[in-house]
């Protein structure tokens, strides 16, 4: 199964160390937050991680895009919202170079968004719209993702969309539906959507959602195994508590996956698989795994590990099953 990740690694800058670096700073132009990605990225690699992210590590979530958009001013929106210019190309082009230089196995990068009802939910709205959920500041900051997807998209293996507030109730699904579906629209990658939290109760909705890949939690949220019996679409299935700073053991891990397992043999998709080599082959169409969520407020020590344990558990997992 590809292993990957959902985004965020813990930040680890650097402050300019030679005089070279010092007259950069002075100018305003030594970038900090290089070291940051080069770290995340190679912590992401050495751990056994197929497909990797930039580690999100140049602020939040919604920092990272409120600040390259127009129409905000920090988390404030002051006027329409659209597109200037790419947002993460520069550090996806940066990730590509470290997995060159560090990896002799082909690795996939992962471009990360964040959806536009998680921004507007996030943000204060003092001008142009009329509160966080008007629709219409939806559907322009989806106009306006769309746009990231497309500068990215030749330079990634495939799209996220973090959705969180979904799982919250704040935001109606059908304009969700409508904003994602702007964003994923003839994309020419699989395009993920991340929501975390407690889907039980809207999964019907999002296994509607234009999208080819839906990111859960699992490890944190149990109840969200039972959405496996109903899927049509490929699970990133969230195995590591992001939550906790305690570090799970193989075992652990293992476990979640047999129990996944078992519930995915009742699905339609599973029904008719004879053998355990058709069972993996179909557990690798239809399953990767990934932690809970982002890692960013983790200790970098511990979020190195549980991406170890993770990879481990899986690779585990999978021999046992082949050898069955």
């Amino acid at each position: 199964m590809i292993k990957t990740v959902v985004g965020s690694y813990p930040v680890i800058t650097k402050e300019p160390e030679n005089l070279w670096e010092k007259v950069l700073d002075i100018f305003g132009i030594y970038d900090r937050y290089k070291y940051a990605i080069e770290r995340a990225v190679r912590d992401q690699l050495n751990a056994g991680i197929d497909i990797v992210s930039d580690g999100q590590v140049r602020g939040d979530m919604v920092e990272i895009f409120v600040n390259g958009l127009y129409g905000f001013e920090g988390k404030k929106v002051v006027g329409k919202v659209e597109f200037l210019e790419p947002i993460t190309l520069k550090d996806i082009k940066f990730v590509r170079k470290i997995i060159n230089k560090y990896s002799n196995e082909k690795k996939g990068i992962k471009g990360i968004i964040t959806g536009p009802c998680t921004i507007a939910g996030s943000v204060r709205v003092e001008d142009y719209y009329t509160d966080n959920r008007d629709e219409t500041l939806i559907y322009d900051l989806a106009n306006a993702l769309k746009k990231e997807v497309e500068s990215i998209q030749d330079y990634v293996c495939m799209i996220q969309i973090d959705e969180p507030i979904l799982s919250t109730g704040l935001y109606d699904l059908n304009t969700a539906r409508r904003a994602i579906k702007r964003i994923s629209e003839n994309i020419k990658i699989p395009v993920a959507l991340h929501v975390c939290g407690d889907v039980s109760d809207i999964f019907q909705e999002l296994n509607t959602f234009n999208v080819d890949i839906l990111d859960h939690e699992f490890a944190s949220n149990r109840k969200n195994l039972d959405i496996l019996e109903e899927t049509n679409k490929k699970i990133g299935f969230g195995c590591i508590n992001t939550k906790v700073k305690s570090i799970e053991s193989i075992e652990v891990v293992k476990d979640l996956l047999n129990e996944a397992l078992e519930i995915l043999r009742n699905n339609p998709l599973f029904s008719e698989v004879q053998s355990n080599e058709e069972l993996l082959k179909r557990l690798n169409e239809y399953l990767m795994v990934d932690p809970d969520c982002g890692m960013r407020l983790l200790p970098i020590d511990v979020a190195y590990d549980k991406l170890k344990v993770m990879v481990k558990a899986s690779e585990e997992f999978e021999r046992e099953l082949r050898e069955r």
